[in-house]
């Protein structure tokens, strides 16, 4: 029996390998195949390659010759391209920041947790202004003082001094108003001391040129005063003296005209000669606008006739025609030929009735 057995498992197992080799000899022979496929294909493009380049020397041999440059002058021609390095490639190359372990677990505990909740911080207290620091001008301040007051003493004996000291405490005078204004809240005093000063030096400049007779000057410095003060009087009193030494008495009426108008009864009576004179330039310039609109007026009807009366005449001219010489026109004429026919007809008529009439004698 066991020899039965052993007889049948080894039919068994002879049957199950005979398939199996079978497939074996089978993958070879494809794989063989393909091969040999892969070796006709490569003759055929190494046949195709030799042709063409058999073509390509024959075209060479037909066209003309060339000179080639040499490769130093090629080398020479071709211009030198630097290439990136490797370095500069990587730098180039946009970083991708990859997230980083640590976020990963919070956006882990996030999502675990749920969404945060933002705390809002109480708002900070406002900070203190900080302690402002009046500066010293007391120095600045009787600098200023004396050059006006030397300023002051020459301006009768020596003019073109006095104007030096007053150009001097001018410009330092200038370089302190910024900061007198910027401290004007905190350092009250000598910041509105130092604006006065400065305006009554520049008031003493003015009549320095005045005196001089640098009229211009004057003006300009008495206008810089208006600005800052309309209120300062002894400004427009020179500006109108000064406007007429220049030749223009319409500025000065207008700043004549203001002293007298906007001013106190106190006021005025500094300047009791000069009201005046005030008052005469102003009739003088009203004058003057009088006569420029009359003069103005005149010209108009001049022109005005100049085309008028050429037209008046021409208009007569037509009327006599009309009315003169119409009637001895020929068609007048025909007119009165027919009309005077006409009358002897009727008188011829007239005539032969009455006669008919007066014939009383019978057969």
């Amino acid at each position: 029996m066991d020899f039965k057995l052993s007889t049948l498992e080894d039919i068994i197992k002879s049957t199950s390998e005979e398939p199996k080799v079978e497939k074996k000899e089978e993958e070879k022979k494809e794989e063989e195949s393909k091969e040999e496929e892969k070796k006709v294909e490569e003759k055929k493009e190494e046949e195709q390659k030799v042709e063409e380049e058999k073509k390509e020397e024959e075209k060479k041999e037909e066209e003309p010759k060339v000179e080639e440059p040499k490769e130093e002058e090629k080398k020479e021609e071709e211009p030198k391209v630097d290439e990136p390095k490797e370095e500069e490639k990587k730098k180039e190359e946009p970083k991708v920041d990859e997230p980083k372990e640590e976020e990963k677990k919070e956006e882990k505990k996030e999502d675990e947790e749920g969404p945060k909740v933002e705390t809002k911080e109480p708002p900070k207290p406002p900070r203190e202004p900080e302690p402002k620091i009046p500066s010293n001008f007391k120095p600045q301040i009787e600098e200023l003082k004396k050059l006006k007051e030397e300023g002051n003493n020459l301006i009768k004996t020596d003019l073109d001094k006095s104007i030096e000291k007053y150009e001097d405490a001018y410009k330092k005078s200038s370089e302190l108003i910024p900061k007198a204004y910027k401290e004007k809240e905190y350092n009250e005093e000598q910041s509105l001391e130092i604006i006065l000063l400065h305006k009554q030096i520049m008031s003493n400049l003015a009549l320095a040129y005045q005196k001089k007779g640098e009229f211009q000057k004057s003006i300009d410095l008495d206008q810089k005063i208006i600005s800052s003060d309309p209120h300062y009087d002894k400004s427009y009193a020179r500006l109108f003296t000064n406007y007429l030494n220049i030749g223009k008495p319409d500025f000065a009426v207008y700043y004549g005209s203001l002293l007298k108008k906007n001013f106190s009864e106190e006021t005025k009576e500094k300047y009791k000669d000069l009201i005046p004179k005030i008052e005469e330039e102003e009739k003088k310039f009203q004058k003057e606008i009088d006569d420029y609109k009359a003069k103005q007026r005149s010209e108009t009807i001049k022109s005005v006739l100049k085309y008028v009366i050429p037209f008046v005449i021409l208009i007569v001219a037509v009327l006599i025609y009309l009315f003169v010489f119409k009637k001895n026109s020929p068609s007048n004429l025909g007119e009165n030929v027919t009309r005077n026919l006409t009358n002897n007809v009727t008188e011829n008529s007239s005539q032969m009735n009455t006669t008919l009439n007066n014939d009383t004698d019978v057969d």
